[in-house]
């Protein structure tokens, strides 16, 4: 594995800094939805959770590398990337998720609908 410089853990921060802000965005659910999808709602709590305790993790940990160099040399480089690692997939298991939730939506709501006869 290649040595960090100070360039890779400023981008690191903002990649985990960015990361983090899209965890904290807040997701509401309705009572109905959670009611019936209990689990799903679950799941996508449980994930959302751990990729922002996770971000949270290496943010801290990135950051106190860039600004103490003998912190750094202390702190494993896997002590970050595992972190990093998890929170990414994380967010990209959530946006699949929440891609698939609104196609599936958009498809339910077409089938109730029904056609309008165009014929005049």
């Amino acid at each position: 594995m290649r040595t960090l410089t100070a360039d890779d853990l400023g981008l690191l921060l903002s990649l985990f800094a960015v990361l983090l802000l899209a965890f904290g965005a807040n997701f509401h659910f309705s009572r109905k939805s959670v009611r019936r999808h209990r689990k799903a709602a679950l799941a996508f709590v449980g994930l959302s959770f751990l990729g922002e305790l996770s971000t949270v993790i290496a943010l801290t940990l990135t950051w106190v590398a860039l600004w103490s160099p003998a912190a750094w040399d202390r702190i494993d480089d896997l002590l970050v990337f595992v972190p990093g690692t998890i929170a990414i997939v994380c967010a990209v298991l959530l946006t699949i998720e929440s891609v698939g939730s609104r196609i599936l939506h958009i498809l339910s709501a077409e089938r109730e609908e029904p056609l309008v006869d165009q014929r005049g």
